[in-house]
């Protein structure tokens, strides 16, 4: 499993693309090319959507290994995936056994203008990985319609582009 993390990020700016992703989830939603997340009410209610959006990084993770030979694997650069609807973080780094459950990452720098700085993040709503997951979302349009966001430098935000389009392949080959 990556790493879920709980980041106190201040002024609940989780992350500055997290509104676009939102507006394009809501959108693929009402044109019916993603599914909504059933969201239950109650006391345990923020629970059960925490567990599912931890259950939907395990399932990208998943999918990501089993696209990827060690060496690919390896050359991936460290990064965070961000779920919207409940502010999950998950951080990827890769290690010869797949992806370390046990690394405690650093905050993600989600505001910096220098490209050195940036942290790589992948932003996305768990309804549109869902949607990816399952083979009804292909990577060119959810990174088209925003339903999904790398942002990272140009370096990375290929190397993760890519390896998105890699994973799909998966569902492609299977189906």
């Amino acid at each position: 499993m990556c790493a879920i993390c709980n980041f106190k990020i201040e002024f609940g700016v989780a992350h500055p693309l997290a509104l676009t992703v939102a507006v394009a989830t809501r959108k693929a939603i009402e044109a019916g090319i993603v599914e909504p997340i059933d969201v239950e009410q109650g006391a345990l209610s923020a629970a059960r959507q925490r567990m599912s959006s931890v259950d939907a990084l395990n399932l990208l993770q998943a999918r990501i290994e089993s696209a990827h030979g060690e060496a690919d694997l390896l050359a991936l650069p460290d990064f965070y995936v961000f779920l919207i609807e409940n502010d999950t973080w998950g951080f990827f780094h890769a290690t010869t056994e797949g992806f370390d459950p046990d690394i405690v990452p650093e905050m993600p720098d989600v505001t910096t203008d220098d490209p050195a700085r940036r942290s790589n993040i992948v932003v996305m709503s768990e309804a549109g990985l869902r949607a990816w997951l399952k083979g009804t979302l292909s990577t060119g349009t959810a990174l088209r319609d925003t339903l999904v966001h790398v942002d990272a430098p140009d370096a990375s935000k290929e190397a993760l582009t890519q390896m998105l389009a890699r994973a799909e392949c998966i569902v492609a080959e299977a189906g």
